[in-house]
């Protein structure tokens, strides 16, 4: 028997056994949950609106500059930064340290357990196609794995999936907080120029299952190129750039090498009056990294680490404001977790992908468990660093600014939307989908919207850079 139907029946056996555990769709388990936010729906309303947030009022300035004071005064004392920096580099590079797989057959395959035994939908919005699936879970090949052992590096933002496709599997459209944007098979964007580590290849040879330094998954071949040693060595660097514009254009002799954003760094070159020379990887023919030189601006980008000011903050955040949600990094925006995570890099501040690991290792965790509203408002206040402290909540986090004219704190976060009670008893969203600053009160001007809702489902304050594990191993 081949290897593709030696496949396809491996995927067939794991589909029976799965749907022989549940006979109907459960509800997803709460590491799978989305943040908020229900499936958007058809309306007769033209595409662009005069209000593009008129479903939630946020009464506060967008803009992190305006909405409170800022000012030049270091938010960490040098030392602990220059420290969370060499780490930050250390962790970046780590899977390029690897020499075997750190997952096994088991971690890899979570998806299929995850949602094997659960109704799928697909892009169509129609049940999820039986043959698809098992296709699909053929594809990753799992009685060979791990089938390679190599160094590679993303030559273009990249996708890392659950599954081997490219294809959505969403769970009930009709369920808030489920159907589009949520995409279960989407896992977290990668940006160009990531270290990447290859353990594995798909049937197909169209996917590859890599290891970063923050998340795991499916990328696709052509997403990726094999590094040797020589390329390392000349890559690997602690003079590292960091972008600080969105859909930033990386040109070499006038030949386009591709296109980024906050969150991607890249070696440094050489430095001029107008801007940096960086390093870029390219895939050559064979499938192997190249390295080119691209020239950013000063507007465009900054050495590493930039001073951990609230100023300096906020005009990052500033040129990220009211991008649009993307879960797991769909169509390269961010969720929540992704915005915190690269806001802070270019800082030289490591943050875990995840809000629940954001909360729990980017810093001092306060718990906020068992207080009531006024207790947590008030610690928040007291304790929390403006600029410089993560709130969060399960499922969702961003970031602390300090409080507005009225002592209301303000808090940064990319949200999906505001739950909300429908007439018939029913839940839904207001949906708000882009990065906003609102109070810890977001929607509460609606009458459908529950007094202290968000405030009560506040778990935690964290305080960047204070008592950081990754700094005490």
């Amino acid at each position: 028997m081949n290897r593709i139907l030696r496949g396809l029946v491996f995927g067939v056996c794991v589909m029976l056994s799965i749907s022989l555990l549940s006979s109907c769709a459960g509800k997803p388990p709460a590491d799978l949950k989305p943040d908020s936010g229900p499936a958007l729906t058809e309306t007769d309303e033209a595409p662009l609106r005069a209000d593009p947030l008129s479903e939630i009022v946020l009464d506060v300035p967008q803009r992190a500059s305006q909405a409170v004071q800022v000012s030049d005064h270091p938010l960490l004392a040098p030392a602990v930064q220059v420290a969370m920096h060499e780490r930050a580099l250390e962790r970046f590079f780590a899977p390029w340290k690897q020499v075997r797989a750190s997952l096994s057959a088991k971690d890899i395959s979570w998806g299929v357990r995850s949602l094997g035994s659960k109704q799928g939908y697909a892009e169509n919005l129609q049940p999820y196609p039986q043959d698809r699936w098992a296709h699909v879970v053929a594809l990753q090949d799992l009685p060979a794995y791990p089938s390679l052992s190599a160094a590679a590096i993303t030559v273009r933002n990249t996708a890392l999936r659950v599954l081997p496709s490219n294809r959505p599997f969403f769970l009930d459209p009709a369920r808030p907080g489920e159907g589009f944007p949520f995409d279960y098979f989407q896992n977290t964007a990668v940006w160009m120029g990531t270290p990447v580590f290859i353990s594995h290849a798909s049937l197909d040879r169209a996917w590859y299952y890599v290891e970063t330094a923050f998340a795991n998954g499916w990328v696709r071949n052509e997403d990726v190129a094999l590094t040797d040693r020589n390329f390392c060595a000349h890559y690997e660097s602690k003079a590292m750039v960091a972008l600080r514009k969105d859909e930033t254009s990386l040109v070499g002799q006038g030949m386009f090498l591709g296109q980024t954003h906050i969150g991607a760094i890249f070696p440094l070159d050489s430095r001029s009056g107008q801007g940096f020379m960086v390093k870029v990887p390219v895939r050559d023919a064979a499938g192997r990294a190249k390295m080119a030189l691209a020239e950013l601006g000063y507007p465009q980008a900054s050495r590493l680490p930039l001073p951990l000011t609230s100023r300096s903050v906020a005009e990052l955040a500033d040129a990220m404001s009211g991008q649009l949600y993307g879960w797991g990094g769909m169509f390269e925006n961010r969720d929540c977790s992704s915005s915190m995570r690269d806001l802070f890099l270019p800082f030289g501040i490591w943050l875990p992908r995840n809000s629940s690991q954001q909360a729990k290792h980017g810093g001092e965790f306060i718990s906020l468990e068992g207080m009531d509203v006024n207790a947590k408002l008030h610690t928040i206040r007291a304790q929390g660093v403006p600029f410089a402290s993560l709130v969060w909540l399960p499922g969702h986090i961003g970031l602390y600014l300090g409080t507005d004219g009225r002592g209301d704190p303000l808090l940064l976060h990319n949200i999906w939307g505001v739950r909300t009670a429908l007439p018939d008893g029913s839940e839904g969203r207001a949906v708000v989908g882009r990065l906003v600053i609102s109070t810890l009160r977001p929607g509460e001007e609606r009458d459908d919207v529950s007094r202290d809702n968000f405030l009560e489902k506040v778990r935690g304050l964290t305080l960047i850079g204070v008592k950081t594990p990754m700094l005490e191993k």
